[in-house]
Parts: structure tokens; sequence; C-alpha cells
């Protein structure tokens, strides 16, 4: 699942979240961006990624959920 975060002017920013199947709990969170401006507008470059469990993602959840 992906979702546009941020589109400001020539910048747009993008999280993805997949399941590991091989690794059930575990799931792949990834930042993207990209900058239509550049030399290849098309090109979509990572930012940061990181695995986490099922419960690592709760406690991300909660965190974003109380800050807001």
């Amino acid at each position: 699942m992906k979702a546009l975060i941020t589109h400001a002017g020539d910048f747009i920013r993008q999280v993805e979240l997949k399941a590991i199947v091989p690794q059930p709990g575990s799931f792949h969170l990834q930042f993207s961006s990209q900058l239509t401006s550049a030399r290849n507008p098309e090109e979509w470059q990572r930012n940061f990624g990181l695995i986490l469990t099922r419960e690592e993602l709760g406690v991300l959840r909660d965190l974003i959920g109380a800050a807001l």
C-alpha cells in the first residue's frame, strides 16, 4: 500500500508499506521522493527504509496518533 504524503511544487514524497510474506508479522516501510524538475523527472529516489514487526508498527501508529 502506498500513500502520497507531500506534494509541494516540484517535490513529491510517498510512503509504502508492504508485508514481507516469507516473514509473517514483518513489514517493509519505505519513504521515497521525486523531483519533477530534475534531469530525470520520472525517477523516484529511495530516502529511508526499514523493517518493522506488527508490534513496532503499532508503536509508530500510537506515536503519530499522540502527536496529532
